[in-house]
């Protein structure tokens, strides 16, 4: 209920680039992109927010296909608390962020991130936003949404690669088709849901082309559903396009990845030192005896 109060209340001041505006108790930092709203600690970060939210907009945009200038609101939420009430407590324990696509609006979680994580929670929720309005509001697959928001927020690391190939390995891959229910998930089975969306759409843009985002938006905004204009950008029915995510999985995220990128290279890294120091140990104990037999 906050959160529409203050969409009502905000929506109606006047726009001031690269100003401060009250709202209540609220602050409103704007941008040329939208407006950052604080409590009064926060203002630094809400400016620098500002910039990022700017950055982000222009990027992302042109990565999606989105041609717009329709304002993104952000809402720094000062306590967990603050944040289950701007998100009708909606989000799960995991979550660090939260988009509301069809009302331009995010919500983030200052107190439970650095700088940097910041900016890439930002980068995410503004891919949701910019991709929604990018297909003109028509619904997409989960795994669509949350892959292309990874893909322009950088979120990809090790920890992701290891997750997926052990999976692929004990064949605990989650359906794509179960992802659109990552908010019931627990926080591991979110990981993993993530790290396979990310992979989907990696094998999208590097088999079929970087632009291929871009041509399933336009497709859809002329009017394709998800499904036709992934179709049309792959030559490929849905089912086919998940067949062969699904063997580009087993091909590339095998046994080596996970004895190379897991917890599996450290163990191996710290026996290694383990038995280098073992011989070297009783080569010199064997040294010493040689010593005392020659001095006697």
């Amino acid at each position: 209920m906050l959160l529409w109060i203050l969409l009502l209340c905000s929506s109606s001041l006047p726009r001031v680039p690269s100003s401060a505006t009250s709202v209540g108790s609220w602050e409103v930092v704007r941008c040329e992109h939208g407006d950052v709203l604080y409590l009064p600690p926060y203002r630094e970060l809400a400016l620098r927010v500002a910039e990022v939210l700017d950055r982000e907009y222009e990027r992302v945009g042109r990565g999606v296909g989105y041609e717009g200038n329709v304002a993104v609101r952000a809402f720094l939420a000062p306590s967990e608390e603050v944040f289950d009430e701007l998100t009708s407590g909606r989000v799960p324990d995991w979550g660090k962020g939260c988009a509301l696509p069809a009302y331009g609006v995010i919500v983030l979680q200052p107190s439970r991130e650095g700088p940097g994580g910041l900016r890439t929670t930002l980068a995410h929720e503004v891919s949701h936003v910019l991709l929604h309005r990018a297909v003109g509001g028509k619904p997409l697959p989960r795994w669509f949404d949350e892959g292309v928001a990874m893909w322009y927020a950088l979120e990809w690391g090790r920890a992701h690669s290891f997750r997926l190939a052990l999976a692929s390995l004990l064949g605990r891959l989650v359906p794509l088709e179960e992802v659109d229910e990552v908010l019931s998930f627990s926080s591991e089975e979110a990981e993993l849901a993530y790290a396979e969306s990310f992979s989907a759409v990696v094998f999208l843009l590097s088999r079929y082309g970087g632009d291929s985002v871009r041509r399933i938006t336009k497709f859809m905004r002329e009017g394709d559903s998800f499904r036709e204009a992934l179709s049309r950008t792959t030559g490929l029915s849905y089912d086919a396009f998940l067949g062969e995510w699904r063997s580009y999985i087993r091909r590339k995220y095998d046994v080596v990845l996970v004895l190379s990128e897991g917890p599996c290279l450290w163990i191996g890294v710290a026996l290694l030192f383990l038995l280098v120091y073992m011989v070297k140990r009783r080569k010199a104990k064997r040294t010493e005896e040689e010593k005392e037999w020659e001095i006697d």
